[in-house]
């Protein structure tokens, strides 16, 4: 189907949603935006794109602010291929903020970020954070797993509690790590909040060089149960059941369900630009 009778067909209603991906949509209001004037091309898309929702059952997905935003760029551009961001479904987040689309469901907002036009504003570096956050002093604790005859720990100071009813906390592990894989095989993981006079020990597990398996815990008194290994002499010590894993950019958090948790009177390891505490 080619473009003019791809939206000759839109206009008869002869399109349903899951024949209308983002690539089709830009076609169409191209294709209107050719044959109309302005004003009555995008009347005739926001009511195609109505009766494509309404066919679904789900009148209330239409968005006027994305549909005209959408029309407005596309509108601007004498041809498609020139603009090939056009095909970029993220392309309205440099015009607008999450908030300001949000608010354009029912009317149109106008973009809060950038003028709607082409070509598109470049893309923000993201902020960075990492001077922000090594200024806040957090715990550290040493994560561990153990799933049939393979152990394994890894420092970490990203956790958290998230629920006292049920009781669950989370911890944040790169994707595509080891610990993470072995954390989903196992189900369950221990963590060992480390003692102010634990440092060595937090080295010992953010070492990429160190030994695998059981040698990580040589010569270092440990005790083992259903949740995984835990360091003898630290502050606290948490076992969990693995509860869920979500994705969340370059990292998963990984949601620990509690079913067993010590501590002693031992203060707690810190880090604090840099360094431990």
């Amino acid at each position: 189907m080619n473009d003019d009778e791809l939206t000759t067909a839109f206009e008869l209603g002869e399109i349903e949603g899951v024949d209308f991906p983002h690539e089709r949509h830009v076609r169409v209001a191209w294709g209107l935006a050719q044959r109309y004037d302005l004003a009555e091309a995008f009347e005739r898309l926001s009511a195609g794109v109505r009766g494509i929702a309404e066919r679904a059952g789900s009148p209330g997905a239409f968005h006027e602010t994305i549909t005209r935003a959408w029309f407005e760029l596309i509108a601007a551009a004498e041809k498609l291929d020139a603009h090939p961001e056009l095909f970029d479904k993220s392309l309205l987040g440099r015009y607008y903020s999450p908030a300001a689309l949000a608010s354009g469901r029912e009317h149109w907002v106008e973009p809060d970020l950038n003028p709607l036009r082409l070509p598109p504003p470049a893309l923000s570096s993201p902020p960075d954070l990492v001077p922000f956050l090594r200024g806040i002093p957090t715990p550290v604790a040493v994560l561990a797993v153990h799933d049939r005859e393979t152990v394994h720990a890894t420092t970490v100071s990203s956790f958290t509690l998230v629920s006292r009813d049920p009781p669950l906390l989370t911890v944040s592990l790169a994707d595509g790590s080891r610990t993470l894989e072995l954390v989903r095989a196992a189900r369950a993981f221990a963590l060992s909040v480390l003692a102010s006079d634990q440092a060595d020990v937090a080295e010992r597990f953010a070492d990429p060089d160190r030994q695998a398996g059981h040698a990580q815990f040589a010569e270092l008194p440990h005790r083992l149960d259903h949740y995984g290994p835990t360091i003898d002499d630290a502050a606290a010590w948490i076992g969990c059941d693995l509860h869920a894993v979500h994705r969340c950019g370059d990292h998963d958090i990984v949601v620990g369900h509690v079913g067993s948790a010590g501590r002693s009177d031992r203060r707690p390891l810190v880090r604090h630009y840099g360094t431990y505490h």
